[in-house]
């Protein structure tokens, strides 16, 4: 089972067709943006993950860890993105 839990803020929200996607940022040693997806969220949770973003509340988010990979000019990449459930991301 590939969960993943988060905390942290929204950041960088980008609407493309039926695909809501955004940054998690997790504040650590280093700043860490994690790249999350929602498909085909409702007009609810767009606008509820918009003033997210906006107050920059701290969110509770948990979803599923998806890996891609491709090859670019003959050399092998691996990127990753979080699938985000849309009834799991709560302000803390």
């Amino acid at each position: 089972m590939n969960v993943f839990i988060g905390v942290g803020r929204i950041k960088d929200i980008n609407i493309i067709g039926r695909l809501l996607k955004f940054s998690l940022v997790l504040k650590q040693e280093k700043t860490c943006k994690v790249p999350c997806i929602l498909f085909d969220p409702d007009e609810d949770v767009k606008r509820n993950v918009g003033q997210l973003e906006e107050s920059k509340k701290i969110v509770w988010l948990k979803g599923r860890a998806s890996t891609y990979e491709f090859e670019v000019n003959g050399k092998p990449l691996c990127r990753f993105e979080i699938v985000a459930y849309p009834g799991s991301i709560k302000p803390i």
